[in-house]
């Protein structure tokens, strides 16, 4: 079943939205139960369990029973049976129809409520009942209110007229829903509610001549949490959703968005789920943009999978916009300004028993004018690598086809063809894996020249490590030592006239010390003749299955210069390449940090730096920082935090900085209030847009009503 959407209903939330997402805790405050059970007499809850269901259970002070006639009851009087119970001072109750007349500090309860009132007509036989200036509680303990008169049919239906709703603990009404009448049907679920205001420390906040609510948490057609907001590029924004609970399994919602400086934007979310096929359909549509003379602007996005075996799935991805300002003018956060580029892909995948296959058509919206990616229509791929014993061979097979095409650039068909055999041998402090590869790839260019290229290299790798292991004598724990080296040999190809569809240069890490291609995708086959050699040391807890501290230092050796390049590229000639030292630890129960350094050899300096410190403790205090540098490229931080200030306050915010330029980035600071019935967060932001020259300022403010 699809995630539930919440309509409007007493108990909803009126959102002004905010971009931020923060721990579950936050704003739950310890409050005391929406309850007026501690007022109930206990007796309510008395009643033998040898009676039958239709029996009725009666005690009181004193009793005047007449079989024929109503029967009279006084001082603490408690009557129960057929799914009822009702405390009062003083009942009459005519025991052949079942009517029932209580007064004086009346109780009922029953399916749906528990009620107090100074007088009560009900029947017992039936449920029906009419009861004047009545307080109520829901069962479920979701809410109570008050109702000058309420009525309940046998069929199962209640009119509460001038009622209240809130879900606030009594004695602290910070907010309530009035209607003038409201209908409850018990069998359908479903209420309805006439001339509704909703008031928040007695203030109306909202007017509804009248609407419809679920009773239960299923999803019913309504309207949302309405969002506003502020932005200097649209002015301010008021957002409306509206739900259509179309079916049990799809569903839509639309949301017209008024934006002061810019018009009315419309957008849809339409979401679905079948047996084999789910997905997500959004559009948003900007059709008159006053700040754009009037241009039609929109975005679409399709999200799709069909799973038609566990082996065999279908996914559908596209995303496409009118123009390339548009996440810069109407998007939502740093990020969505910055995206270059929009992917489409129709991906298929099947496995069997070793067997793999996948066709994909891909293509690209480009954003900016200094990238474009080559499409690739299609993409076939077929792979076999069967299971194999762990002492075994272990070989693998795959073939690939592609066309590529590009607005500019020049196209062609790729084919290609590996063939990977290696094998492992270990015992228990030390491993050995020989590999080889062969790999075959031919092209037919669309060009006049070299139309047709083929490759064949053969590459050879050797991979091999030691593992010590030695007990600490403070606590249960156990420290490793890991020396590793790797060797791998690849000829050179000159491959200058292959053009590079889908190759770049992998950036250098720990884990690129160990793999023979230093090129991503089949265009470029790196020559290799080197050697890596690391060392790495652990420290692990046994007893919770976890490791608390690693730290690795490697290097690779060439023996040969590098000179297979991507266009515009040189040939590499260092010996060695960057030392690269990586750690990562808990520094205590709540504190991890990982830290990674690469060295330059001719300089003797280090030439890039990574940090990441992330912390979080019981009390649901949170603090990352983040550092990244590379020595003339650039240089960052990036801090976020968010933490109580008190039992109802929490403070939250994030900035980052290009230390490199001497500017902001992105700025984010706010308060959250968290209270027992209501919440409320309100965020300012700063932000730098995709032209890397103009900050957006925005505003934000999300209240709740919780029920």
């Amino acid at each position: 079943m699809l995630p539930s959407r919440t309509a409007v209903y007493p108990g909803f939330g009126v959102c002004f939205s905010i971009l931020l997402l923060l721990p579950d805790a936050y704003g739950a405050a310890v409050c005391p139960v929406v309850s007026t059970a501690t007022d109930v007499p206990a007796s309510l809850q008395r009643r033998p369990v040898d009676l039958d269901a239709w029996a009725i259970y009666v005690e009181a002070d004193e009793a005047l029973f007449r079989y024929a006639n109503a029967s009279w009851m006084r001082g603490d009087v408690h009557l129960s049976g057929r799914g009822s119970a009702i405390s009062a001072d003083e009942v009459t109750w005519n025991q052949a129809s079942g009517a029932v007349s209580a007064r004086g500090n009346v109780y009922l309860k029953n399916g749906q409520f528990v009620l107090r009132s100074q007088a009560v007509e009900y029947n017992i036989n039936d449920g029906s009942g009419e009861i004047s200036r009545t307080d109520y509680l829901l069962n479920n303990g979701t809410g109570r209110g008050s109702s000058a008169r309420l009525v309940q049919h046998a069929g199962g239906t209640t009119e509460m007229h001038s009622a209240t709703y809130t879900t606030c603990p009594p004695g602290v009404d910070s907010w309530r829903i009035e209607a003038e009448q409201i209908l409850l049907d018990h069998e359908a679920e479903q209420g309805s509610a006439s001339r509704v205001r909703l008031k928040f420390f007695d203030t109306t906040v909202l007017y509804l001549p009248s609407f419809s609510f679920p009773l239960t948490d299923k999803r019913k057609s309504g309207l949302l949490a309405p969002n506003m907001g502020t932005s200097e590029k649209s002015g301010l924004e008021l957002a409306i959703p509206y739900y259509f609970n179309l079916a049990p399994n799809y569903d839509l919602t639309t949301t017209p968005r008024l934006l002061s400086k810019r018009g009315v934007q419309v957008e849809n979310e339409f979401r679905y789920l079948f047996s084999q096929h789910e997905g997500q359909l959004n559009y948003e549509l900007l059709p008159h943009d006053n700040q754009r003379d009037g241009d039609s602007r929109y975005d679409f996005n399709i999200d799709h999978t069909s799973r038609f075996t566990p082996e065999r799935t279908l996914t559908l991805k596209a995303e496409g916009v009118s123009d390339t300002d548009y996440f810069n003018d109407l998007g939502s956060s740093l990020a969505s300004s910055s995206i270059v580029s929009l992917e489409r892909t129709l991906d298929y995948t099947a496995s069997h028993n070793g067997w793999y296959f996948s066709a994909l058509a891909q293509s690209h919206q480009i954003l900016d004018d200094s990238t474009e990616a080559y499409a690739r229509l299609p993409q076939l791929n077929l792979s076999y690598e069967p299971v194999t014993d762990k002492q075994a061979i272990h070989w693998k097979a795959s073939a690939e086809y592609a066309r590529f095409t590009h607005g500019q650039e020049t196209g062609g068909h790729r084919a290609d063809l590996e063939l990977e055999a290696s094998r492992r041998y270990e015992n228990s402090y030390s491993w050995l894996q020989p590999a080889i590869k062969l790999q075959h790839t031919r092209y037919w260019l669309d060009r006049e020249q070299d139309r047709q290229i083929s490759r064949t290299l053969p590459t050879a790798a050797v991979d091999y490590g030691l593992i010590f292991e030695r007990p600490l004598k403070t606590g249960n724990r156990v420290q490793t030592l890991e020396p590793r080296i790797f060797y791998t040999y690849t000829p050179f190809r000159n491959q200058n006239s292959i053009p590079v569809f889908d190759s770049s240069e992998k950036t250098l890490s720990y884990s690129q010390l160990f793999a023979s291609n230093r090129f991503t995708g089949k265009d470029r086959v790196a020559d290799a003749n080197r050697l890596s050699t690391s060392l790495t040391t652990r420290i692990q807890d046994p007893d919770k299955g976890r490791e608390v501290f690693r730290a690795s230092i490697g290097q690779m050796r060439y023996f040969d210069d590098r000179r297979v390049t991507l266009p515009d590229s040189s040939i590499q000639t260092s010996p060695r390449s960057e030392l690269v030292l990586e750690t990562a630890g808990e520094l205590n129960d709540a504190t991890r940090m990982t830290a990674t350094a690469f060295v330059d050899n001719r300089q003797r300096a280090v030439s890039a730096t990574q940090v990441r410190l992330n912390y979080r403790d019981q009390k649901e205090r949170i603090l990352n920082l983040g550092y990244s540098k590379r020595e003339g490229e650039y240089e960052a931080a990036q801090l976020s935090f968010a933490t109580p200030v008190t039992d109802t306050w929490q403070a939250f915010g994030s900035y980052e900085t290009d230390l490199e330029n001497g500017r902001m980035l992105e700025a984010l600071g706010g308060l959250e209030y968290g209270g027992c019935c209501w919440s409320s967060r309100m965020a300012a932001r700063k932000y730098l847009i995709s032209d890397n020259q103009t900050y957006d300022d925005a505003i934000f403010l999300e209240l709740e009503l919780k029920g």
